[in-house]
């Protein structure tokens, strides 16, 4: 790890009316003095870039001084991640942007912790540095080392409760302990990744002691959550709330059941020594299609069920001065997921004491791609001294800022859910038809293609590459990639790992950064690889009988 050099001046005030190329947003006029993007927001509410450029960022984390600390993974290959500082220039609403660290693994979470340094959740470890020292790569210490690195969820989010006790996510290995991870029987079927010391989807408490403030031991104290990655807790009561995102594929296990709409994320009120039902329950305590027979009674119950596969990323208690009176105490739920009701910044009311009792009201939404704007996906979410709000989000690499005018209107968002809009007539048709299969590429389709492709690649992205895909397409895009191209070789040769596709999510391919931006996950470049090696049948419920590609299926 290393400090930059230098500093660098990220972003120039535009004049009221001017159009520039932002992060890829198309911004038009301003947003209390920063490039305002085009998203739908309450009346009064805006929102602006305060930075771009970066490659994966997924925390943003306030200073006492109004500087920013952004966590940047830099995408899911090893040691591409770094810290960032954003400080306010002093004569201009635009921020300086210094690099603190690099040749981080996958960072994540962040957090400052009782001491008053910054915490940072890297792939294997917590450690801590001082931001305000001149080397603050010389202050690294480990906090917490040997975390789990393997699996489907390996990140680490963590945060500190108002006793300085300080939580770290260990999510599941699996979707939902699926039969190649094995069952043991023991008093019925259980999962082996959830049982013992050592279990996945837990939250592990680690007590900072000693002279060194370091952590060797930790209690599991709250299991049965798949994957915690949104985490709040708040500031009067010192309630502790964490964000589920939910399993996938639950289609597979019971054809009756719809993967659009199930299973519900949920809002869990965390209790010492309780477990939330993961993976022998979904929704509200609903017993799992390959639980059956389980006995979801004595389970913590949800707080609040939101949509299916939103996401939640990010989340904080809003208790700033800026924004009028209806957000005090609400929670701000940043929602990344990529179907119908993804890509949003929702709020929602709780009580007193921090426990949720109403339905999500969008503070942002319509952040699908439309014209020159693209998709956007909201990660970490914070709240500075002076009332704004900050996220970091992935999608385009960048750190936004929600400001309210009161002149403009009130802020207060309108009851009730918007569904991001269908692509083109035949999309619907097919992603019904696409939530029925479950072969290779269909899977591929619902969990790569969709949310990280098309927007570049399909219809309103244009043809990036040359490359067509479109949304819910399973068949035509499964046909799309292993058709012949003037003067190369397809996209997709069977049983070929050297094939151009599979080198460019690899991150392999000479000159070229790996695609989509961020890159693949493990779980996911296995899945290409083991569709590629199949020998890349396309589904096979419009295949021919030889198991060739048959006329291309949806929007050429």
């Amino acid at each position: 790890m290393k400090m930059a050099l230098g500093l660098w001046l990220l972003l120039v005030t535009l004049p009221l009316g001017a159009r520039a190329q932002t992060g890829g947003y198309t911004s038009t006029g301003t947003c209390d003095g920063l490039p305002r993007i085009d998203v739908s927001t309450p009346q009064g509410v805006c929102v602006g870039v305060v930075a771009d450029g970066f490659r994966f960022p997924r925390t943003v984390t306030p200073l006492a001084d109004g500087s920013l600390i952004v966590v940047d993974m830099g995408g899911w290959v090893p040691r591409r991640g770094s810290v960032w500082r954003l400080a306010p220039h002093a004569s201009s609403k635009t921020y300086v942007k210094r690099q603190l660290l690099d040749r981080l693994d996958r960072p994540h979470g962040a957090a400052i912790g009782p001491d008053g340094l910054l915490y940072i959740g890297e792939l294997s470890r917590v450690f801590r540095f001082n931001p305000d020292a001149a080397d603050p790569a010389a202050t690294v210490e480990t906090v917490v080392a040997g975390l789990p690195t393997t699996g489907r969820h390996p990140l680490t989010a963590l945060l500190f409760d108002t006793q300085g006790y300080l939580y770290v996510n260990r999510g599941s290995a699996s979707d939902n302990c699926e039969p190649t991870a094995g069952y043991r029987r023991a008093n019925g079927r259980l999962c082996p990744e959830a049982q013992g010391s050592s279990a996945r989807g837990v939250i592990r408490r680690y007590a900072l002691t000693g002279p060194n403030r370091t952590a060797t031991r930790w209690s599991n104290y709250a299991v049965g959550l798949r994957n915690s990655m949104a985490l709040a807790v708040h500031p009067k009561s010192g309630l502790l709330l964490q964000g589920e995102n939910s399993r996938d594929s639950i289609r597979r296990v019971d054809p009756r059941l719809n993967d659009r709409t199930e299973p519900r994320e949920e809002l869990n009120i965390l209790s010492p020594w309780q477990d939330y039902g993961w993976p022998y329950c979904y929704n509200d305590n609903k017993p799992s299609p390959e639980f059956k027979d389980f006995d979801c009674s004595r389970m913590r119950k949800p707080a609040l069920l939101m949509p299916a596969h939103v996401a939640p990323l990010g989340m904080t208690y809003y208790f700033g001065g800026m924004f009028p009176p209806w957000y005090k105490g609400k929670l701000l739920v940043t929602w990344h997921g990529y179907r119908d009701f993804g890509q949003k910044l929702v709020a929602i009311a709780t009580d007193a004491a921090g426990r949720p009792v109403g339905e999500p009201l969008e503070v942002i939404k319509g952040w699908h791609k439309k014209g020159s704007q693209p998709m956007g996906a909201p990660v970490g979410v914070a709240v500075s001294r002076d009332g704004s709000i900050f996220l970091a989000e992935d999608k385009n690499g960048t750190v936004l800022r929600l400001y309210f005018d009161p002149r403009q209107g009130d802020g207060i968002p309108t009851p009730g859910l918007s569904v991001n809009p269908i692509g083109d007539p035949g999309q619907e048709a097919r992603c019904q038809a696409l939530a029925t299969r479950d072969d290779a590429f269909s899977r591929i389709q619902r969990d790569i293609i969709d949310p990280l492709c098309t927007n570049c690649h399909g219809a309103a992205g244009g043809n990036a590459g040359n490359l067509r895909l479109a949304r819910c397409d399973d068949i035509g895009n499964a046909q799309r990639l292993l058709a012949p191209r003037p003067g190369a070789a397809p996209f997709v040769i069977p049983r070929n790992l050297k094939s151009e596709l599979y080198l460019r999510l690899q991150g392999t391919t000479p000159g070229l950064p790996p695609m989509p931006a961020g890159g693949l996950n493990p779980e996911q470049l296995n899945d290409v690889a083991g569709w590629i090696n199949q020998g890349a049948p396309v589904p096979a419920s419009q295949a021919s009988s030889d198991g060739r590609p048959m006329a291309t299926q949806g929007p050429p």
